[in-house]
């Protein structure tokens, strides 16, 4: 390791130093395997320097199972979830900034959460597609969705995949259909599926005038099955309009957990989509639950791994309610026959108006709140906020990997890299404090 990280520190000399030629000489005798065991272990930024030193370690680092190593090295995949809330790495985010001049525009950055003040962000290299937003990420890679949204209509298609690390993206063909046959709601998912190592995209679009909703499904990877999959037809409903002047528009984003997306209907109920059996079920709802409405907000969330549903009252307070086994502490491993086995425990109350993100390894709730990004402490009940120089309005948990789209069996392209903060401005996390040095902390 102190060879690889001297040789790191001499990459930018056209030569590597005369007296690193027997140390180099005996990094080249390893096997293979040891070499790829020990990058894997490197943090993804050490793995990218690392990629420059030599040909041997580039073409090691690109074979596809490196990509898994260093992904399984560096987070905890469990059985049933797999996101950067179980990393052991620090913990990372995607923020939206919003440029408002000449036109509004979102760019994505990415940071890391931990200890140090005055973290930089990195701008990540986005399609030039208006209106984007950020379906899921899984394991490195991010799927994005184009937003058409009217009084009418509320349609969110996924079009885009990306890895911001291997610079590989893809676009997905969009729905033609027009006239008396246009789509007027759609909502959509991303997941991975660590049972058969799959990631799929979900959408599912409701026809104007037409009662039942119908389902495709793309599979990356899918060879003879690639491409989008008519799965049938959805008695559910998950349309969203507009009632009294208060649109009633929940995440059209479905909520990955114990291998189903979920999403809420009309009626607050909760819709789920078993990816593997490929059916629809209803997961029971906490037994609060009432009309949503300007005063009560609902949402569902996966924090920890756990299905959460979130409920924001009168932008005052928070509710999160966790779904897990009876006198059990997770919900892995759940199926539609195990519906009777879940009860919905109120695990967090917050005299805030917040959205919740992820929960860090310490068990700290990460949140968006008033535009900042804040961590919650429930065991000394303090919040602290990390300021962002800029105006960011959201952010999602993700981990940088090496997962490559070509190695999953799709024609990708790539896209040039931008360097840290390629950007007029540059963006930084830093920690508020007060004047005797301490953070500053909101005591509850």
């Amino acid at each position: 390791m102190k060879t690889i990280q001297y040789v790191l520190r001499s990459k930018g000399e056209r030569k590597i130093p005369a007296k690193m030629g027997m140390c180099m000489s005996m990094v080249n005798r390893l096997p293979s395997e040891i070499i790829i065991e020990i990058l894997s272990r490197l943090p993804t930024d050490s793995v990218l320097e690392c990629r420059q030193v030599c040909k041997t370690w580039r073409n090691l680092i690109r074979h596809p199972s490196f990509a898994h190593m260093h992904l399984h090295q560096n987070v905890n995949i469990l059985p049933f979830h797999s996101s950067a809330t179980d990393a052991k790495v620090d913990f990372g985010l995607i923020f939206e900034l919003r440029i408002l001049s000449p036109k509004i525009e979102y760019i994505l950055y990415y940071g890391e959460y931990d200890d140090q003040p005055n973290k930089k962000l990195r701008r990540i290299n986005q399609p030039s597609i208006n209106c984007l937003s950020i379906v899921g990420s899984h394991n490195g890679l991010i799927c994005f969705s184009v937003c058409d949204s009217d009084y009418v209509s509320y349609i969110h298609e996924p079009i885009y995949i990306s890895n911001p690390i291997t610079r590989e993206y893809m676009r997905f063909p969009r729905i033609e259909v027009n006239g008396v046959n246009r789509v007027h709601t759609m909502v959509c998912g991303f997941c991975y599926l660590p049972s058969t190592d799959k990631y799929k995209i979900i959408k599912i679009y409701y026809i104007l005038n037409q009662p039942m909703g119908m389902v495709q499904m793309y599979t990356l990877g899918g060879g003879s099955c690639s491409g989008w999959r008519d799965i049938g037809e959805i008695t559910y409903s998950l349309r969203h309009y507009v009632e009294y002047s208060f649109p009633r528009h929940p995440c059209p984003f479905g909520a990955f957990a114990n291998g189903a997306l979920h999403w809420l209907d009309i009626e607050q109920k909760i819709v789920s989509f078993d990816l593997a059996e490929e059916k629809f079920y209803l997961l029971p709802s906490p037994p609060f639950v009432s009309a949503h409405s300007e005063k009560n907000r609902f949402d569902l969330r996966v924090l920890g791994g756990c299905l959460c549903f979130i409920h924001r009252k009168q932008d005052k307070s928070l509710d999160i309610w966790f779904l897990r086994k009876k006198g059990e502490s997770s919900s892995c491993d759940l199926n539609e026959q195990e519906c009777d086995l879940l009860t919905w425990n109120m695990e967090l109350s917050l005299p805030i108006d917040a959205a919740p993100i992820s929960i860090t390894k310490s068990g700290e709730f990460m949140m968006w709140y008033k535009s900042n990004l804040c961590s919650y402490d429930p065991k000394t009940a303090t919040m602290e906020k990390h300021v962002l120089n800029g105006d960011f309005c959201h952010a999602v948990p993700h981990i940088n990997s090496f997962v490559s789209l070509k190695a999953l069996g799709e024609k990708c392209r790539s896209r040039k890299r931008y360097a840290v903060n390629a950007s007029p401005t540059e963006y930084f996390i830093t920690q508020e404090r007060k004047d005797n040095g301490e953070f500053d902390v909101i005591q509850f």
